[in-house]
């Protein structure tokens, strides 16, 4: 088999026609057809229904089209990784949560860019559950993760070694009106529309309470949209849509503008503190950057 075939395949799909599909891989038609006709024979199934009049995919066809598109992907991916590490040697990969590489990590990066920029690092970002998951099952060299003031995660664990690297505030946000004043004001008893995390997500379980409970005690709470993205909440926020709670290093820029007013005071919001974990028995290719940090991280 011959990834060109896979390649054929999608292809066609996108395509829609044989004519179409051969010119933009610039092979004849013929040929096409042929290098279709191989990767069926190769699989043991069709893939087109040549009875149909105009192009049509057989039920195995469409049932697997999207893991045929994640398999040679991947298959990319991994060349890419081959070739950089065969380039810069072996580099350290660190996971983090979604909320962090919008908010943090780009500050880390460009520290890590200034300081120190001969050291190799690769990022997955995931939501904070797989992350923690990836890190244990050794899928990572380090895991930067937020977590609640005084809660930090492989408490009493001697393989696993934390760094603090600050705390910023979980800010309860609302756009600003053509004033510069609120433009959803907050009366006792009175409608407060609400952007709030998935209840199973980590922010939303460090909100749950007191935050969210004491807002629903003083307010009639309508629920506007319910997201894991701390990105979506920032962005309906500054639509005008509701209020959030955002992480700080997030919304600087829009506190400062005015863009977004800080309802700090009436509402709350919890501390959040950035940590970085390490495998102590497999901390080689980590070392350099986590030397860094301990030396001068960057400023949540």
């Amino acid at each position: 088999m011959k990834i060109e075939w896979i390649e054929d395949f999608l292809e066609l799909i996108e395509a829609g026609t044989f004519s179409q599909a051969a010119e933009r891989r610039h092979v004849t038609q013929p040929a096409f057809s042929r290098r279709i006709r191989q990767l069926e024979e190769w699989l043991g199934v069709a893939l087109i229904d040549r009875s149909a009049s105009r192009l049509e995919l057989t039920a195995h066809a469409r049932a697997y089209e999207p893991q045929l598109r994640e398999w040679l992907a991947r298959l990319y991916a991994m060349r890419s990784r081959l070739r950089s590490d065969a380039r810069q040697g072996p580099r350290a990969i660190l996971t983090t949560q979604h909320t962090l590489t919008v908010s943090y990590l780009p500050r880390l990066l460009r520290h890590l860019r200034h300081h120190a920029p001969e050291v190799g690092l690769q990022i997955t970002s995931s939501d904070r559950s797989q992350c923690i998951h990836d890190f244990e099952q050794g899928k990572a060299d380090l895991l930067l993760c937020s977590e609640l003031e005084g809660a930090p995660l492989f408490s009493g664990s001697d393989s696993v070694e934390r760094l603090s690297l600050g705390v910023e505030r979980l800010l309860p946000v609302c756009a600003s009106d053509h004033h510069g004043g609120l433009m959803h004001e907050l009366e006792e008893g009175q409608r407060l529309p609400l952007i709030g995390y998935d209840p199973d997500s980590f922010l939303g379980q460090a909100l749950a309470t007191p935050y969210l409970l004491d807002a629903q005690r003083h307010y009639e709470i309508e629920l506007v949209c319910e997201t894991a993205f701390t990105i979506g909440i920032r962005q309906l926020a500054l639509a005008g849509l509701g209020i959030g709670w955002l992480p700080h290093g997030l919304i600087e820029e829009d506190l400062e503008s005015g863009k977004l007013i800080s309802l700090q005071e009436i509402l709350g919001g919890p501390s959040l503190e950035v940590a970085c974990y390490r495998h102590r028995d497999e901390a080689a290719v980590a070392a350099p950057l986590w030397h860094l940090l301990e030396e001068r991280p960057p400023a949540v």
